[in-house]
């Protein structure tokens, strides 16, 4: 039988070694190992490669977001489950962006661990209750977003993502080696396909769903 391999980081030792206890009980293959902060936990995690990190955002030195998002360059086959008390929708988003497949609260831990853990080794998602609604809204939201994005080209996708970080059309050009007025030309079609009339209206829709966009259109 093939060993699983767990790894959960964690800063506080008391629930670190009872989450550790709970998923050893699970099945005789796992194999657990614990970090108490995030800059040991991703050291770990880069010398033993587990098959899935279990991550508490607010660590000390490196936070499980960052651990996350680094593993998506260096180990992104790695499964990544956030554990936290962190109620925020914003801060569910960032989760979800650096690539989670599952979000699970404190107060829900000792028995939502292990639903979750079996739902993500299946290919699934899974989300602590109280906090489906923020995911149903992200998806929504993104599915809407998407849809449009999608008209674009691979050029106007990379001028609205710069758009959205309220960068100026001579910062694009310079980025992408363009004149200003290819910039131009590029906000004009960007406007038509996504049906946006007025001087300043592409700034702001980008502004407002800055957060959808860079979901959608990682740098």
């Amino acid at each position: 039988m093939k060993t699983i391999k767990i790894l959960i980081a964690d800063d506080h030792p008391v629930f670190l070694l009872g989450l550790r206890a709970i998923i050893n009980q699970m099945d005789d293959c796992f194999s657990v190992d614990i970090a108490s902060d995030g800059k040991r936990a991703y050291k770990l995690i880069c010398k033993i490669i587990p098959d899935l990190v279990i991550l508490d955002i607010d660590m000390p030195y490196l936070n499980g977001i960052q651990i996350a998002n680094k593993l998506g360059k260096s180990h992104p086959k790695i499964k990544i489950v956030f554990l936290t008390m962190n109620k925020d929708e914003s801060i569910f988003n960032f989760a979800f962006r650096s690539g989670a497949s599952g979000y699970v609260l404190k107060d829900n831990a000792a028995t939502d661990i292990v639903t979750c853990i079996n739902a993500v080794f299946l290919g699934k998602i899974f989300i602590s209750p109280q906090m489906r609604s923020f995911y149903n809204h992200m998806t929504t939201i993104t599915s809407t977003v998407f849809d449009l994005i999608n008209k674009l080209t691979n050029t106007e996708k990379v001028v609205l993502h710069e758009v959205s970080k309220n960068k100026s059309s001579s910062d694009i050009a310079s980025k992408l080696s363009i004149t200003n007025k290819t910039v131009h030309n590029h906000r004009f079609n960007i406007c038509k396909k996504m049906k946006l009339e007025g001087v300043n209206s592409l700034l702001t829709y980008s502004l407002l769903n800055k957060q959808t966009i860079d979901l959608i259109l990682l740098d």
